[in-house]
């Protein structure tokens, strides 16, 4: 189960993209007991330069380890990196292909703390919540606190 801090959320549906092009970042937070996360924080954007489109973004991987560190650090050590967020121009949006591709790539090529990757994707009325466990997206369970 995961659960996501309100305040996440919140800076989440700030992105929301009614216009303008795709962006997204990074998820950090928490093991909280066996099997259940806390999504703690979140980066703003982490765009490599003028690598965005409507529908697409290249992330910055200096930009996006930077802010893993430095949240790992700032927190003594408990937020670690659990995943991605980026938009989508949808209402009820969903992984494309590329999307889940994406993560696919950063669970088997990545360091990673807990036993897969969060992906949360900004839609114009609804998010999606997706976890990759290393055989398949899986719909988890989220709890807002």
């Amino acid at each position: 189960m995961f659960e996501i801090k309100e305040s996440v959320i919140e800076q989440l549906r700030t992105y929301c993209q009614t216009d303008g092009n795709e962006v997204g970042g990074i998820l950090t937070g928490s093991v909280i007991s066996d099997n259940i996360y806390r999504i703690s924080n979140m980066s703003k954007p982490c765009i490599a330069f003028n690598s965005s489109n409507r529908y697409r973004f290249v992330r910055d991987a200096a930009k996006a380890n930077s802010f893993i560190k430095e949240d790992f650090e700032s927190s003594d050590h408990t937020r670690v990196y659990v995943g991605e967020w980026h938009t989508h121009p949808e209402n009820d949006p969903h992984p494309s292909s590329v999307d889940i591709e994406s993560i696919i790539e950063i669970f088997t090529k990545s360091n990673i703390v807990i036993c897969g990757v969060f992906l949360v994707i900004v839609g114009l009325k609804s998010n999606y919540y997706g976890f990759y466990d290393g055989h398949s997206m899986k719909t988890p369970n989220v709890k807002i606190v």
